[in-house]
């Protein structure tokens, strides 16, 4: 068993791969599942732009990192770059959880918090 510890701040090249890889994985479910519902309003669709805004961030900070790609300069004076992308990614999913919740709440649609609430509406 090894230990892997990384002392000047740069991460593992095979965790950043995995996790670019797994979110390429839950980007190809949420527009398989948005393809279905057939419409840009439905949540899966949200979400699946939600993670494709995640991927572009991941992807500039480990392009970044491992300074395979040089930027243009005015990069080269943003070096948080891929995290501004991730802090607008968030953004994103907290406002259009907003949305969703405000407008859920406007039309009178209850959350349902238990399974008899559940039966009862059928």
């Amino acid at each position: 068993m090894s230990l892997f510890v990384v002392v000047d701040g740069s991460s593992d090249p095979v965790a950043s791969g995995l996790t670019i890889i797994l979110l390429f994985v839950a980007l190809s479910i949420f527009i398989w599942l948005a393809v279905r519902s057939r419409g840009i309003t439905t949540f899966q669709f949200q979400i699946a732009i939600f993670i494709l805004i995640w991927i572009l961030g991941e992807i500039i900070g480990v392009l970044q990192e491992y300074q395979i790609i040089i930027l243009s300069p005015f990069f080269n004076q943003l070096p948080d770059i891929s995290l501004q992308i991730h802090l607008s990614s968030m953004i994103f999913l907290t406002v259009m959880l907003c949305i969703r919740f405000y407008y859920s709440e406007r039309r009178q649609k209850k959350l349902i918090d238990k399974l008899s609430d559940k039966k009862s509406l059928s």
